[in-house]
């Protein structure tokens, strides 16, 4: 507890070993400061650990919906920040049959490289999930639009939703 000899809004505990920013208090990191957890260290809410990498705690989620992957058509989701689209997932809600459907990611008109995604019609059903791992023609701008495209090569009305990883650049 703070007493007249410290700052109400910060001060140190006992032996100097642990800061305190108190109720009201608060910490700044000024331009070209920087707070450096070494390994070992913790950062908590309320006594709990965040249990996360840096690159975690740079991932964005993006999800769009396609209505039926069986009719040739598109879906669009904006990106909130600039980064490169490092996994897109897709989960469907039905079967498919005759043909396999085929999704295309592109970023202003251009296929991501190694994005596309193929939903194989054999064996098909709700919650089926594929995936990829785009490596190359990944990378967005803040605000800009990413077209999920498919060729509607399957039958049988199936909806998807996508989600995109973005992880800042």
């Amino acid at each position: 507890m703070a007493d007249a000899t410290y700052d109400a809004g910060f001060y140190t505990m006992n032996d100097g070993d642990r800061a305190v920013v108190a109720s009201g208090g608060s910490l700044d990191v000024e331009s070209g400061g920087e707070i450096d957890i070494e390994s070992g260290g913790a950062i908590k809410i309320a006594g709990t650990a965040i249990d996360a990498t840096a690159t975690q705690l740079n991932e964005t989620f993006l999800t769009t919906t396609i209505v039926d992957i069986s009719t040739a058509s598109s879906a669009w989701v904006v990106c909130p920040h600039a980064g490169d689209i490092t996994k897109i997932y897709s989960v469907i809600d039905g079967a498919i049959t005759v043909g396999d459907a085929v999704l295309d990611p592109q970023i202003g008109g251009t296929s991501i490289t190694n994005g596309g995604i193929t939903i194989a019609n054999a064996s098909s059903a709700a919650g089926d999930v594929d995936s990829s791992t785009p490596t190359a023609a990944n990378t967005v701008t803040a605000g800009q639009a990413v077209e999920i495209a498919t060729d509607g090569g399957s039958t049988d009305a199936a909806r998807a939703v996508i989600t995109l990883v973005l992880t800042r650049t």
